[in-house]
């Protein structure tokens, strides 16, 4: 498993709950992670095997890295989850005579045609493509040359056994998190890092409208999440704040910054608010679902694989204020409606249980070998 980025958002998060999924079902997995990434630390906590090679900055040496590895230890199957380390494979791979088969798991959606002689040859190389979500596999059928037939809808997982138990209560939650409970009416919440494409300015107009329409209603407003070091998202979120000032909702909205354990902030709150423009997937969603939170969410991207309108939340038009207000209001106003959602949402997160995510790569990835030995999981995965 491959994946040398300095990040740790989804994508990462994802491939190591993944490899640690793979790992307990009793794989003999490597995980190829930037030597002192988030990722890389993550790994060596859950007792993660790891390659790393020395001066990752020089992609050379990772290459020969990589090929070493290969011809040692000779793995069933190569997967790798960003288009570096794609290519980082295709090159290891070409040079090593077992050919192992090398799997591809896209993430982000795609846009712009992979043409030319080199992208043709990498993706023949593969023998299967996963999108995470049908928004992505739209754009893989339309931009990357490879036969449909070899492209698979296979989202991603979470924990959502460890969401839908708890570990306290919302009150205790919100004395962790140090914020307040309101008095009367319910915690509306947002999670994601603090991007323009996530929706916080439409989320606070939209609270400014109810607040304003219908002064009597009490609701508190928990965000969390944080701006990284991009000047851009600095900005936003010194205009966030100034619209908190100047909407009149200092006394109702409370920005927490980046939480070290979501599941502590996702149990604080009683409605979750998802207004974002454009997701690949929305991986807060399915954890604000195990936790029999009701959703509000605009309908677009990889949102649509994930909410069932009416029954696992509400769903309204993209950059549409005044319906995502109306739609909170909703939910503000009406407990049973809340439950209900609440229900359908928990019981339906289990599909994207990462152990079921596991087992669904595994099978595929042996399900289709041309070795028939492979089939028995015991070998390096």
């Amino acid at each position: 498993m491959l994946c040398h980025s300095p990040s740790w958002g989804g994508l990462e998060r994802e491939v190591g709950w993944l490899s640690q999924a793979l790992a307990e079902r009793g794989h003999a997995l490597t995980l190829g992670v930037l030597p002192g990434s988030p990722l890389a630390r993550f790994a060596d906590k859950a007792g993660l095997a790891t390659l790393s090679a020395e001066l990752p900055r020089y992609p050379g040496l990772r290459l020969w890295a990589l090929i070493r590895w290969i011809r040692r230890n000779h793995p069933d199957l190569v997967h790798v989850h960003t288009s570096e380390d794609l290519r980082l494979a295709w090159l290891a791979l070409s040079l090593d005579p077992t050919h192992p088969p090398l799997y591809l798991t896209r993430h982000m959606g795609l846009k712009h045609r992979r043409a030319g002689y080199f992208n043709r040859r990498i993706y023949q190389r593969i023998r299967r493509l996963y999108a995470i979500s049908s928004y992505v596999a739209q754009g893989l059928y339309q931009n990357v040359p490879i036969p449909s037939d070899r492209i698979r809808i296979l989202p991603p997982g979470t924990w959502t056994g460890r969401l839908v138990h708890p570990p306290c209560s919302p009150a205790e939650a919100r004395k962790q998190l140090g914020i307040r409970t309101p008095t009367q009416g319910p915690v509306i919440g947002m999670l994601g890092r603090i991007t323009p494409m996530k929706g916080h300015l439409e989320f606070l107009e939209a609270l400014y409208q109810i607040r304003t329409r219908h002064p009597e209603i009490g609701f508190q407003v928990l965000i969390a999440g944080d701006a990284g070091a991009d000047p851009r998202e600095q900005r936003l979120l010194e205009t966030i704040r100034a619209r908190v000032h100047d909407y009149g909702l200092s006394d109702r909205v409370q920005l927490i910054g980046e939480v070290n354990e979501s599941t502590v902030a996702l149990i604080a709150m009683d409605l979750f608010a998802f207004p974002s423009h454009l997701e690949s997937f929305g991986m807060a969603l399915v954890e604000a679902m195990a936790c029999g939170l009701p959703i509000v969410a605009y309908a677009a991207g990889g949102v649509m694989d994930i909410v069932e309108p009416d029954r696992t939340g509400l769903l309204v038009p993209v950059r549409n204020v005044p319906a995502l207000a109306q739609a909170m209001l909703r939910l503000i106003q009406d407990e049973t409606l809340c439950r209900r959602l609440g229900q359908n949402a928990r019981a339906a997160a289990d599909r994207w249980d990462i152990r079921q995510i596991a087992a669904a790569y595994e099978a595929d990835f042996y399900g289709d070998s041309d070795d028939p030995d492979s089939r028995s999981h015991g070998k390096n995965g």
